[in-house]
């Protein structure tokens, strides 16, 4: 009889989780307890206009064709795939495109940043090439997995060439020099909720992913990689409970048990927790975390309907003048700074997102993760900020474009997807060995208990929340059904 799995949490990574175990062959129960799937990555329609109110953007899009199947998603390559604006008016386009991009450093900050953009982005590649497939594709805290994996022993000899020892920002100045191009570079701490300050020069990679191998968006919008899953989902004969929140895990001695919901228990031989690993450790298992690990950058979201046609493009990202000055405050959990501004415009590729002659304005500022401390009078301060902001780039906005409007506050996201202070990536990453502190996909304790989510290893952002719910689910195949996964692939 096969074995019983139960995934906790339907996200990217529960999803994930949920069809790798399916198709290992575990009887696999999906719990959610929204209403639809697709935790953070979720659609919202305010109005006629359509948003992604979650994840904006897609990189690695063959992990989801392998997972999925080519052809279920429709990738659109977003180029040029990044606006900046500065608080001195400078403006700068990033483009995939290396000839363009010369082109366009070149005009605005002379031919020397030009050649100090490609040493930086030689290096973003270097450090992407020795550290990813192992931080990618192989669950690092697991020794023996490790010793019998081709792949990090090929990788080994230059895991300690990955510029651990350095900050990401001490980096960016060594090799760019020029102001706005070392803005742009600290700015990719972002994407996994850092500050780069802080955070070790390892994860400038993150560059190389964007500027190198690119980023996309999905015809139709990024739910339609939930829609595409729920299909995979039933067609592997997965059961999904909707609005079923986990209330407990129970054990027996050292294994799962059951898991706990308003309807009653649900056996298991193994458990998946797809969901925030804080919340998990102190509500689902009753662990003392104390104290609570220190959380990443949270987000206030406003979702516009804006009446005219603006100068942005796709994605935009309009700096504040005191980039340091908005970190320290995040990181000592302080409202008094100027936000950066992140704009993103789905209907620029997708013209279908808004009616003719209007847009869709997902607005993104980066805030504390503060939870449900967050006061309605918060929000309107940083709209005031936000709208200032814009206004400096695009003169002619005004509060009466915004024709439609929903937000989204850090005490939303943490009572929606139980992330610990609204927190949108877990624990902060901080510190030369920050990859290997997040929390391992392998309870320690429990036989049989896994976790998989953007909180977890290998950390957050679609491709990587679906790697994460793989790598739980192999883990899970290797030790309920014996099988062994890692050994049998050497890339």
């Amino acid at each position: 009889m096969s074995r019983r799995l139960v995934v906790i949490g339907g996200g990217i990574a529960g999803l994930s989780a949920a069809l790798t175990a399916a198709r290992r062959g575990f009887r696999v129960t999906l719990l959610e307890k929204n209403r639809s799937l697709g935790g953070k990555l979720h659609e919202r329609w305010v109005g006629p206009y359509r948003f992604d109110a979650g994840p904006s953007l897609v990189t690695f899009p063959h992990f989801f064709e392998e997972m999925l199947g080519v052809g279920r998603l429709t990738f659109q390559s977003v180029e040029p795939h990044t606006h900046y604006f500065f608080p001195d008016g400078l403006a700068l386009t990033l483009y995939h495109d290396a000839e363009r991009q010369a082109e366009e450093i070149g005009t605005k900050l002379g031919a020397e940043a030009v050649g100090r953009w490609q040493n930086y982005l030689t290096y973003a590649r270097r450090l992407y090439e020795r550290a990813a497939p192992v931080f990618l594709q192989l669950p690092i805290h697991d020794v023996g997995t490790l010793l019998r994996s081709a792949l990090f022993w090929r990788h080994l000899p230059y895991l300690p060439l990955i510029d651990g020892h350095r900050r990401m920002h001490e980096a960016a100045e060594k090799i760019l020099r020029y102001a706005p191009l070392v803005q742009i570079a600290d700015r990719y701490s972002t994407f996994v909720g850092g500050n780069p300050y802080t955070l070790p020069a390892t994860f400038h990679l993150i560059s190389w992913v964007e500027n190198g191998l690119g980023n996309h968006h999905i015809k139709g919008g990024l739910y339609q990689i939930v829609r595409a899953f729920e299909e995979a989902l039933q067609e592997a004969g997965v059961t999904i409970f909707l609005e079923t929140p986990a209330r407990r895990i129970h054990l027996r001695g050292e294994r799962p048990a059951a898991v706990e919901t308003h309807n009653g228990l649900i056996d298991a031989d193994a458990i998946i927790v797809a969901t925030d690993h804080t919340y998990a450790q102190q509500s689902l298992l009753g662990r003392k975390t104390y104290p609570t690990p220190k959380q990443s950058l949270s987000g206030l979201v406003f979702l516009w309907g804006v009446e005219g046609v603006s100068p942005f493009g796709h994605h935009n990202i309009l700096f504040s003048g005191d980039y340091a000055g908005e970190f320290a405050a995040i990181a000592a959990g302080r409202l008094d700074y100027e936000p950066t501004v992140y704009v993103c415009i789905s209907a620029r590729t997708d013209s279908a997102d808004a009616p003719a002659g209007s847009e869709n304005w997902f607005v993104l500022l980066n805030v504390p993760p503060v939870g449900s401390a967050w006061r309605e009078e918060d929000t309107m301060r940083f709209r005031e900020r936000a709208i200032r902001r814009i206004r400096q780039v695009w003169g002619a906005f005004a509060p009466e474009r915004i024709r439609a409007e929903a937000v989204i506050t850090p005490a939303e996201w943490a009572s929606m997807h139980y992330s610990t202070g609204g927190s949108l990536y877990g624990m902060a990453p901080e510190g030369i060995l920050a990859a290997f502190r997040r929390p391992a996909n392998r309870d320690p304790y429990v036989k049989g208990l896994y976790y998989a989510s953007g909180t977890v290893h290998p950390g957050g952002g679609l491709p990587l929340s679906l790697k994460s719910g793989q790598i739980a689910a192999h883990l899970a195949a290797q030790d309920l059904l014996s099988e062994r996964i890692w050994v049998k692939k050497s890339s």
